[in-house]
């Protein structure tokens, strides 16, 4: 060994476990990446942000487009010649935040362009569509120029979510010169749903696991690729959800924050994510997968009951909500609730059954619109009756003698409350409940 080598091994400092991972991690992922670019985004919005000017705007989306262009570029380079496939992960995924950032950039101008419609030189619509032909090009150009396999199971629903990004907002165009009408305010709440149908075409993916990306192209195993992806663009629906309601629905209020969101407009996009990590679960048997999948609608119900203010327009579009429906997004929410363990029951789901019970047997004691009335209700006998002969007959079947019981006691409450319905009977529920218990205890240990 040379004496220059000797003094730099002599030299060369001894870093911790904890130093050498910290280091390797900002080098091989490096998050500069990330800093660069919501610096570069902010300038170029506090730049160019003005819809009042159309030079101005066209400037904005020259400048996202371009930076946007070196992106990919930057990445096809770090995997083509550099094989640099961790900084190419953080990358490629800064693409995707690109086309997200401009589909959100132009809402103003959308707007501004419906109010004014004279002021404007190029229709506000337009920028949005060259957006979305921008990511359709760039997304195929990334892929064929780093060999990245996509298959149409992913590729298909990773467009459609461009699409929906892109131009749901035009879609809501001929709307907004009205903005306390019915159609824009359903419009705002349709998108987490509209969101959620096209995540649903991921479900053939999701049965196929691993198969179909097996080889993919990357040193990237399965489900880290294609599914960050995906998580990314889940992450997007809810932020692009309360973005919408901000920039799209200008009314004439003191408060600019005051808006229709409130949390409940995610449920139907928190189910459709709770079906996928259910198949997921069951298709890569894991446990811990279907236990999230199982526990994620208490957390969506619990969506719906937080979050309510007393802004006048939020206030106007949950009436009309609860008007229309018949019941809050709380009872909703529920109804659907007891419809996904439904399903997971007929997919043999473990614990699935007494999720659906809990489920009905809280719905017959909720009020329909519980938000406005703040109370739970007497419950209702038709419903547990209705609750505990499923849960009677399941433990029958699977001869599993506390299922059996369980059902017992509901159907004698259901009973016991249909008797207090009738003056002539109601002095002897009790006793008939005390009697009814009795047998049922005799019947079961005797079988």
């Amino acid at each position: 060994m040379s004496s220059s080598s000797e003094g730099r091994t002599r030299f060369a400092p001894s870093l911790p476990a904890e130093a050498n991972w910290a280091l390797r991690w900002v080098c091989t992922n490096n998050p500069f990446y990330v800093v660069s670019a919501g610096l570069f985004l902010a300038g170029l919005w506090l730049s160019f942000g003005d819809p009042e000017q159309a030079e101005d705007t066209w400037a904005l989306m020259v400048g996202l487009a371009g930076y946007t262009l070196l992106l990919a570029g930057t990445a096809v380079l770090l995997i083509r010649y550099a094989r640099v496939w961790d900084d190419a992960r953080t990358v490629l995924l800064l693409v995707v935040l690109m086309f997200l950032a401009t589909s959100v950039t132009f809402d103003r101008v959308i707007v501004f362009d419906a109010r004014f419609p004279e002021r404007m030189l190029i229709p506000g619509y337009v920028y949005n569509l060259l957006g979305f032909v921008l990511a359709i090009a760039v997304s195929e150009m990334v892929l064929r120029g780093v060999g990245l396999a996509l298959p149409w199971r992913y590729r298909l629903p990773y467009y459609l979510l461009l699409a929906l990004f892109f131009l749901y907002p035009l879609m809501l165009t001929p709307y907004l010169t009205d903005p306390r009408g019915q159609a824009l305010m359903w419009g705002l709440f349709g998108f987490s749903s509209a969101a959620a149908l096209i995540f649903l075409t991921l479900l053939p993916a999701v049965w196929r696991g691993s198969d179909v990306v097996g080889q993919n192209g990357s040193p990237w195993p399965w489900p880290l690729y294609p599914w960050a992806l995906f998580g990314l663009l889940a992450l997007a629906v809810p932020a692009r959800a309360i973005l919408l309601c901000y920039s799209m629905h200008l009314i004439d209020v003191r408060d600019l924050y005051e808006v229709t969101f409130g949390p409940y407009f995610l449920v139907p996009f928190g189910l459709v994510l709770t079906v996928l990590l259910l198949e997921a679960g069951l298709i890569s048997q894991r446990e811990g997968l279907i236990g999230a999948a199982l526990t994620m609608p208490v957390g969506l119900v619990g969506m719906t009951l937080i979050g309510h203010r007393s802004d006048p327009i939020y206030e106007l579009f949950l009436r009309m909500f609860t008007d229309q429906l018949g019941a809050d997004p709380v009872y909703c929410t529920l109804v659907a609730t007891a419809g996904f363990y439904a399903y997971a029951a007929l997919r043999r789901v473990a614990w699935s059954v007494e999720a659906l019970t809990a489920t009905l047997v809280v719905l017959t004691c909720v009020d329909p619109v519980i938000l406005k009335s703040d109370h739970f209700v007497s419950p209702q006998p038709a419903p547990l009756i209705a609750v505990a002969t499923l849960l009677l007959g399941i433990g029958i079947w699977r001869k599993q003698s506390w299922r059996c019981l369980l059902g017992a006691l509901g159907l004698i409450a259901g009973v016991t409350i249909s008797i207090a319905a009738d003056p002539g009977m109601a002095p002897y529920r009790w006793w008939i409940a005390v009697h009814l218990v009795l047998l049922t205890l005799l019947v079961l240990g005797a079988a």
